[in-house]
């Protein structure tokens, strides 16, 4: 008969807690009942196995065959002279005559005699030039009970050993050395040890209790005072964890030895797989290096050895299955087949979906160097696995990302270009865990302020090959339009272009020309005039220069035709002040690193759109000067052209905006309309605003009907 439990005292954090759960698993599948399955709940770790509570318990206690963990290639492990209690604590376990306990004795003797004849050869201490030699020997005569520790403490490379950090640097963390505190731990709840005690009953009854919490969350036990390591931050004492200057490291038994057991699920021996560009590195299970990004407790410059995401699944598993997923051990971009180097690089694959299938979710955890040297793992949340679509655009930046990650990780980056690597990062991660549209549209936000703090930068630039920011695709711009007046505009401001792609209005904004290869930094364009100035002013210098760049080049009209137009609703709301400037400057600088089409695009539109009521009538009479190629469609399908007036523009900018309307009247006129008045009411204060207005492409429609606003009978021009 099969009897499911809920491991109460099992979570997927602390660390801990984690790899208890799969302590216990692999224990019982390996050493009681090979048909057990178990699986993550939202309170705990389940089990499903033939074997009831009490038979468990009793086989924990009395039968539990201990995993042979030691590391005798560091000092203070026990095996040289100086180390006298870990000696001694070795000693005790192979004085106990216990059947369960042979591999560990025999183990005990083999580490013995390879690290005595070291000791003959050089000093006290392992040598880094004999170290691997000495990892080679015990790999060659340790009994088969113990390889499986050393996959998990090390792998041999070609140059020099590699340490998973799950268990340190080989089975130690500074001076706290895992497999000693893992001795200590058995000899405080074997029975056959405490037998040996006046207190033999009483202690072994603690130590029940002990296991009994630690599996199903049952009674409250003593704690021992003892150390934890990295695997429960909160549990390991140290500065400000209790009332004094300073707290003592609590722990049950019975959790740290079921999580060291746990740590052999994650043996890096199958997963000695190469990464790409980072030759004799060993990939360790679901460990990256580390990402300061995605957590709220992220801190500049602090130490972090590495990350590791470990699986959470709800199906219950076999063991085999469940171990299988954690030797495999990786995950992979869908599209590129992307080395995972980072927990930025994790996060984007899991929200491409490039995991093993069953996972629900990966636990996110940092080793930090919090704790004076000591290292904690931290964990820095769940992330779960679901479709996230929209993340895979991130792809079309992938190559200038790279780059850009990798020029300003040193030390020599300005601070505003760190800041900015940050956002971005941080953005994508975001995405990655939610997939919305709204956190698209960030990405895309922070992409621009990157991509415009770069074209800044002329020096850092210089000798670096950080080139504008190409490749992203119209897909961007249908997925972050929230509809919004300030997107409506940043997107029709973004689509101009002349009719060929070298002449877009990002020029304007960041130094680019066209080369042979595409767009490049053109230090020293007179194009570029965006400034420190605000929107208004920056959008009016834009179609200024724009004006003269025309007549420099012998065009009769500016190029200011787009593909996407904003209505008038949108401008109505501009030239009233009553847009968020802040957040269409932000969105433009996104929007204009888009490869707009010089056709215009598919859209809905009225022919005739109604014109709102507070709409400035100055607006309409001026607007009708600045139109694609001076051309006005009029309501018989046919067009006039206006003559292009190059002086309006520095007239509103220095706020003289009836002269400019009267300037407007007459070139009206001679172009054979008849403006229905020539005197517009607009504060003289608000010129410069205006004067950026008429840089926004509007649809025909909505051109037909401010001159329907301003002009007489428009059907026909005199």
């Amino acid at each position: 008969m099969s009897h499911t439990y809920l491991l109460a005292g099992c979570n997927p954090s602390p660390l801990i807690h984690y790899l208890k759960a799969l302590g216990i698993m692999r224990l019982i599948a390996n050493q009681f009942d090979p048909a057990v399955r178990g699986a993550w709940a939202t309170d705990g770790f389940i089990i499903q196995t033939c074997k009831s509570k009490e038979e468990i318990l009793d086989f924990f206690l009395n039968h539990y065959n201990p995993t042979p963990i030691l590391s005798p290639w560091n000092g203070s492990s026990g095996f040289y002279p100086n180390d006298k209690k870990p000696k001694e604590l070795l000693d005790t376990l192979c004085s106990l005559e216990s059947d369960r306990l042979q591999n560990y004795r025999q183990t005990i003797e083999a580490a013995r005699n390879i690290v005595n004849h070291y000791l003959e050869i050089e000093s006290l201490d392992p040598k880094k030039d004999t170290k691997p030699a000495m990892l080679r020997a015990f790999r060659r005569v340790f009994p088969d009970a113990a390889v499986e520790w050393l996959d998990t403490a090390y792998v041999l490379g070609p140059e020099k050993p590699e340490y998973p950090p799950l268990v340190g640097s080989g089975g130690n963390d500074g001076r706290f050395d895992f497999t000693v505190n893992f001795v200590s731990r058995l000899l405080e709840t074997l029975p056959e040890f405490l037998q040996t005690d006046k207190k033999a009953a009483i202690k072994i009854k603690v130590s029940s209790m002990q296991l009994e919490y630690s599996l199903f969350g049952i009674g409250s036990p003593p704690l021992e005072k003892a150390g934890v390591g990295q695997f429960h931050p909160a549990g390991a004492g140290g500065a400000n964890t209790s009332e004094g200057a300073s707290g003592e490291s609590f722990v049950n038994p019975w959790d740290y030895i079921l999580a060291i057991e746990g740590t052999l699920v994650l043996s890096s021996a199958a997963v000695r797989q190469l990464l790409a560009g980072a030759r004799n590195k060993a990939a360790f299970p679901f460990t990256v290096s580390n990402s300061n990004v995605g957590y709220g407790t992220a801190a500049e410059g602090e130490k972090i050895r590495a990350e590791i995401w470990l699986p959470v699944w709800s199906r219950l598993s076999s063991y085999a299955e469940a171990s299988h997923i954690f030797r495999e051990g990786r995950v992979q971009f869908s599209e590129r087949r992307k080395s995972i180097r980072s927990g930025f690089d994790f996060a984007r694959a899991v929200a491409e979906l490039g995991t093993d299938r069953g996972i629900d979710a990966f636990q996110r955890y940092a080793f930090i160097e919090r704790n004076g040297q000591a290292n904690f793992a931290t964990p820095l949340g769940l992330f779960q696995v679901k479709e996230r679509p929209l993340a895979s655009l991130i792809h079309q930046a992938d190559n200038w990302l790279d780059t850009f990650s990798r020029e300003t990780a040193g030390d020599r980056t300005p601070p505003r270009l760190v800041k900015t690597v940050r956002q971005v990062e941080e953005s994508i991660f975001r995405l990655c865990e939610g997939g919305t549209v709204d956190q698209l549209r960030e990405v895309l936000v922070n992409l621009g302020a990157a991509e415009f703090e770069l074209s800044r930068s002329q020096k850092f630039r210089q000798d670096r090959p950080l080139n504008p920011l190409q490749g992203l695709k119209l897909t961007w711009l249908n997925n972050c339009d929230d509809g919004s007046p300030e997107f409506n505009i940043a997107a029709a401001l973004a689509s101009i272009r002349a009719t060929t792609p070298e002449d877009p209005l990002r020029k304007n904004i960041e130094p680019v020309k066209f080369g042979n290869k595409g767009m490049e930094w053109g230090d020293g364009s007179k194009a570029a005039v965006w400034g420190t100035g605000t929107l208004a002013n920056n959008l009016a210098s834009i179609l200024h220069r724009r004006s003269i760049d025309a007549r420099s080049t012998g065009l009769a009209h500016p190029v200011i035709s787009g593909s996407r137009f904003a209505n008038l609703e949108d401008i109505e709301t501009y030239l009233n002040s009553a847009t968020d400037d802040e957040r269409l400057e932000k969105l433009l600088l996104g929007l204009i690193l888009i490869d707009w089409p010089t056709g215009t695009l598919k859209m809905p539109l009225q022919r005739k759109p109604a014109v709102p009521p507070t709409l400035p009538r100055a607006y309409a009479l001026l607007k009708l000067l600045f139109l694609p190629d001076g051309k006005l469609p009029l309501a018989n399908d046919t067009e006039v052209v206006i003559r292009h007036e190059p002086s309006i523009i520095p007239l509103l900018r220095a706020n003289r905006i009836q002269e400019a309307l009267g300037i407007a009247y007459q070139r009206l006129q001679s172009s054979g309309l008849i403006p229905a008045a020539r005197d517009f009411y607009y504060a003289d204060s608000e010129g410069t605003r205006l004067a950026s207005a008429l840089l926004i492409p509007l649809a025909p429609g909505s051109v037909q009907s401010l001159a329907s606003l301003v002009l007489r009978n428009n059907d026909q021009h005199q």
